[in-house]
């Protein structure tokens, strides 16, 4: 998984930097961002939307905004890429936010552009 992520980032960082800052308003978002994909877990930390760094794990601060799925949950996901229908607990094979539920919210286009970045590494 970190070699994904280590992907993620040169993306983010690349080719998806100037959708990211400025559609998404990733130019405003400092902090980190955890994924949890099939039980392995990987933190990447933002500082005005750029990725400085990516860690295996959870940082020793605990998860500031994060989105955790089993397999089943990513392969959904990567069908329709909607965050808002992932994270819908109505519905079956769904992804878990995690961290502060005021943050995610208010960082909702940040997070939903890295995962569905992320999903189409996958």
């Amino acid at each position: 998984m970190l070699e994904k992520m280590m992907r993620l980032q040169a993306l983010i960082n690349g080719s998806e930097a100037e959708k990211f800052r400025e559609f998404y308003y990733g130019k405003f978002f400092t902090g980190d961002i955890t994924i949890v994909d099939s039980g392995e877990t990987c933190t990447l930390s933002f500082h005005l939307g750029e990725c400085v760094s990516v860690v295996k794990g959870i940082p020793n601060t605990g998860v500031d905004i994060g989105v955790s799925g089993s397999k089943e949950d990513w392969e959904k996901f990567r069908t329709h890429k909607s965050l808002s229908v992932a994270t819908n607990r109505g519905n079956t094979n769904n992804l878990t936010t995690m961290g502060g539920a005021i943050r995610f919210r208010q960082n909702f286009n940040v997070v939903a552009q890295l995962i569905r970045v992320y999903a189409g590494i996958c």
